[in-house]
């Protein structure tokens, strides 16, 4: 893509994902790229499916929009917004669309989840995330790229545990501990990281993979980034229906993206994450 046609449309900017990559570009703003905020109201660029297209021609279409939680009924929207990021980037010129999955849509393994490896969500959420790969493959417009995300810092469970306890006076997080006397074991990946990620694969000039694993090169334990935030814990019997190691392979994402081996450092993580609360 020529540097004139850089101009990469946002979707979803409010979510909580989307709060944190909004502060990283504002921290680190991306050469040569222009970034294009959606909205579905307040101050900026507000647009709705339906609507007639107001951004303009944009190069790449970024659609960091979802629905996490709710019935099936609601979970359902993650496919109609995947569609309707497929007709706006097709209304807009662009060429590419990144639509965020989820490594829920996985059966579970022991191991490294690869692309490849088998489908089978073990809930609602990860089968709706499921649903809407799936009507992505049929869909009109530019060829699809399916991002399956792990656990951005910031926007997942252990965060807001932290911040519970923040309000507590740092009162403990309760961490499943399981046989061998670790905690859980997750892909994860810091904001400023994913950020630099997204504009990279949005801007690749060679074609990229259907789907792609997103994270940090290595897994880390929940109990390391509590260390790194120096923040108490509490261990808990981990119930049987609990994973463990819930990981992913993402040497692709990484080669695609100049990832170091740096990113998946616990410390690193938790540093990226409190840089960008601090500008909340």
């Amino acid at each position: 893509m020529s540097s004139q046609l850089n101009r990469i449309l946002v979707l979803g900017s409010t979510g909580r994902v989307g709060r944190l990559l909004q502060r990283a570009w504002e921290q680190s703003p991306p050469d040569g790229v222009e970034l294009v905020f959606q909205r579905r109201s307040g101050a900026g660029m507000c647009w709705r499916p339906g609507q007639p297209n107001p951004f303009g021609q944009v190069s790449a279409v970024i659609a960091l929009w979802g629905v996490t939680q709710g019935a099936p009924e609601a979970l359902v929207v993650n496919t109609d917004l995947a569609l309707s990021a497929q007709e706006l980037a097709r209304a807009s010129g662009a060429g590419r669309v990144l639509h965020c999955s989820s490594v829920a849509v996985y059966a579970p393994k022991s191991g490294l989840l690869d692309e490849k490896d088998p489908t089978s969500p073990v809930n609602a959420y990860g089968q709706a995330k499921l649903d809407m790969e799936r009507a992505l493959a049929h869909a009109d417009g530019p060829e699809p790229t399916i991002l399956r995300i792990g656990s951005v810092a910031g926007a997942e469970s252990l965060a807001a545990s932290i911040r519970r306890g923040w309000a507590a006076e740092a009162a403990p997080v309760h961490l499943d501990r399981f046989q061998d006397g670790n905690g859980p074991e997750r892909s994860y990946i810091a904001p400023s990281d994913l950020a630099r990620g997204l504009v990279r694969l949005a801007t690749q000039s060679d074609g990229l993979p259907t789907v792609l694993n997103v994270g940090a090169p290595a897994p880390v334990r929940m109990e390391a980034l509590l260390k790194a935030v120096n923040h108490p814990h509490e261990w808990r019997p981990a119930p049987a229906t609990v994973a463990q190691s819930v990981t992913m392979n993402c040497d692709r994402f990484t080669s695609l993206t100049g990832m170091p081996a740096s990113a998946a450092d616990p410390g690193h993580i938790i540093r990226d994450w409190l840089t960008l609360e601090e500008r909340a």
